[in-house]
């Protein structure tokens, strides 16, 4: 996997939420930085967010030829940064994703950010995945995720809805902080406030009303091909992990008893999401 701009860029905005002084941090996947001291620079340049030390830190980070995602990490004020990946590679821990970590490799360790940037559309097992996710971050923590959307053919298994996190959060009660449209280099268009409903919209082909389907046509056009979804959440309980309904089946079982009776809405209010018991109805 690849510590690409957009990444570096997300972690350091993750980093001025956390509520830990003094964070740790994990990578779900090994991760090569390809961010360079002119990045650096321009980070400095564009008066992100900085405090003095992180801007310290930096300075002497571009004053180096070459600089590792570890050394990124830590020069925005992570104490420990580790990795989890099956290959090992930069010293990251040699585990299967696939597998639930705890029970096969006994670890048990939380962190403050985890982050799931470029891996999890590689990792076949998605309920294993996403259970060692949870079990990895801290109470209150925060839960990065940067994947493919749209254009990205045969990079992986699987490409990534917006609707997937939506009702991954109203599920295990995470809070979403932010959803975004980016590329690799750092472009991101975000809507205002906290109002992600319009991204749970689903676009159909015989309509042409949904708002989300407009804001992924200007994304097309400002930030190009290739795009990726970006998805902050916060762990708000260390209740364990559920696995999620789609949002808009939950009024298709709201009489029966099961596993998804505590279910928030998710992405079942947003446009054209509509149950297949109120689609028979109609029709």
């Amino acid at each position: 996997m690849t510590f690409n701009p957009i990444a570096a860029l997300n972690i350091l905005e993750c980093k001025n939420i956390i509520l830990e002084e003094k964070p740790n941090a994990l990578d779900l996947g090994s991760q090569t930085a390809s961010i360079d001291n002119t990045f650096i620079k321009n980070l400095l340049d564009q008066k992100k967010p900085l405090n003095n030390l992180q801007k310290k830190k930096l300075e002497k980070l571009i004053q180096t030829d070459k600089f590792s995602t570890k050394d990124y990490f830590e020069s925005i004020g992570f104490i420990k940064y580790k990795s989890i990946d099956i290959n090992g590679a930069y010293g990251s821990y040699p585990f299967d994703l696939n597998k639930n970590i705890s029970k096969n490799y006994n670890f048990n360790e939380q962190y403050d950010l985890v982050i799931n940037n470029g891996t999890g559309e590689h990792v076949f097992n998605q309920y294993s995945l996403y259970l060692n996710f949870h079990n990895l971050t801290k109470t209150n923590g925060i839960m990065l995720n940067i994947l493919p959307f749209i254009d990205w053919i045969n990079h992986g298994f699987y490409n990534f809805n917006p609707i997937f996190f939506a009702d991954l959060a109203a599920s295990n009660n995470y809070k979403i902080i932010k959803i975004s449209l980016a590329n690799r280099n750092g472009a991101e268009l975000k809507l205002q406030g906290d109002n992600f409903e319009i991204l749970f919209d689903q676009i159909k082909p015989n309509k042409n009303n949904s708002k989300f389907e407009k804001m992924i046509e200007i994304a097309k056009d400002k930030i190009g091909k290739n795009i990726l979804l970006v998805v902050s959440t916060r762990k708000l309980t260390n209740d364990p992990f559920k696995i999620p309904l789609q949002g808009k089946y939950l009024a298709d079982i709201s009489n029966f008893k099961t596993d998804y009776t505590k279910q928030d809405g998710g992405s079942a209010n947003a446009s054209n999401q509509i149950s297949d018991n109120i689609k028979r109805r109609e029709y």
